[in-house]
């Protein structure tokens, strides 16, 4: 049996304020009018200084969202949040100068609008903790057991995964960084779908963790991979195979052996949407799949497989190109 991961749940002050400024950078729907209205102003002056110098507006967010996941400040982090998202050697001191001010700035009003953030988080994540620490560790054991049947890897979940706390701007949101064993999660006091509660969104990203170790350590680790916002996408550029999508009805179906819900069929198209994985088709796909591979016994990568040939014509959607939700540009998970 594959020994469960302990989660050490933290909040994290800074990476809300990145995550927040993130949302409203890029343009994501954002479910905290007063919070987008008072990042917007930094924010857009940020992004107008990125574009004069010559630097991906997304990127920078990206990569400044990674680095303050793992525990630099912002103004640290944005020298190399510049580089990794191609701002010139010549122009990065001095952008990242003028970029420190206003992030500073965006920290400032965050603050202004939460000023007891940390001990809100360590409240918000009363409910999920409490919920975690009664179910997640069966719910973990059930979902290795139906990936890998009666033998799952011995080291297959990490001794200790790391779960950062944010404050919700998204009505729930989530990522993963699976080579530092790290997962974020917005804290909501309740479930965003009652359908789909949201201790199943930690188990689907702490699996995400889980995945992306498995496959650094059968296919080799990539030299150099770009920072999403659930700085995971590294996960997908080492496997062609849909393990995001794939995982999503094996933890549904986890749940479900757990007697944690009741639903027939699973949730499955609303998790998908739920936790930005792809827009209804795409959901309708993964269900198809599900209903056609869940009883066949096969190796979860020949499964995988038949979900990436399933998908296939969804990627020649000229509308749909990379299956992002084209009225949430924060959004940036996509079918491979």
């Amino acid at each position: 049996m594959a020994k469960k991961s302990n989660l050490r749940f933290q909040p994290a002050v800074d990476l809300s304020v990145i995550h927040a400024s993130f949302v409203v950078a890029t343009g994501g729907v954002c479910s905290d009018q007063r919070t987008e209205s008072a990042l917007l102003g930094p924010t857009s002056e940020i992004n107008t200084r990125l574009v004069s110098a010559l630097t991906d507006v997304r990127a920078f967010w990206s990569a400044l969202f990674a680095s303050v996941a793992a525990g630099r400040s912002a103004r640290q982090a944005c020298p190399a949040a510049l580089a990794s998202a191609g701002c010139s050697e010549l122009q990065i001191d001095q952008t990242a100068a003028a970029l420190g001010s206003q992030l500073d700035q965006c920290r400032i009003v965050y603050q202004q609008r939460f000023p007891k953030l940390k001990e809100q988080l360590g409240l918000r994540a009363g409910p999920l903790k409490d919920r975690w620490q009664t179910y997640g560790p069966g719910l973990l054991i059930e979902t290795a057991r139906l990936i890998w049947g009666s033998t799952p890897p011995e080291k297959w979940w990490p001794d200790d995964v790391d779960c950062l706390l944010v404050q919700p701007v998204r009505g729930g949101d989530g990522g993963f960084d699976s080579g530092q064993c790290r997962v974020w999660i917005e804290a909501m006091l309740t479930d965003a779908d009652p359908s789909v509660g949201e201790i199943f969104r930690l188990a689907f990203w702490v699996t995400q963790v889980a995945v992306g170790r498995h496959l650094a350590a059968t296919l080799g680790h990539v030299e150099a991979t770009s920072h999403p916002e659930d700085f995971g996408s590294g996960t997908h550029r080492r496997t062609s195979l849909p393990w995001d999508l794939g995982c999503v009805p094996v933890v549904l179906t986890a749940g479900a052996n757990l007697e944690l819900f009741r639903a027939d069929p699973l949730p499955i198209e609303t998790a998908v949407a739920l936790w930005r994985l792809g827009d209804e088709s795409v959901g309708a796909v993964v269900a198809n799949w599900w209903d056609q591979w869940k009883d066949a016994g096969a190796a979860m990568p020949v499964a995988l497989k038949a979900l990436d040939r399933m998908l296939a014509p969804l990627r020649k959607r000229p509308e749909t190109a990379g299956m992002r939700d084209e009225d949430d540009a924060s959004d940036n998970r996509s079918v491979r």
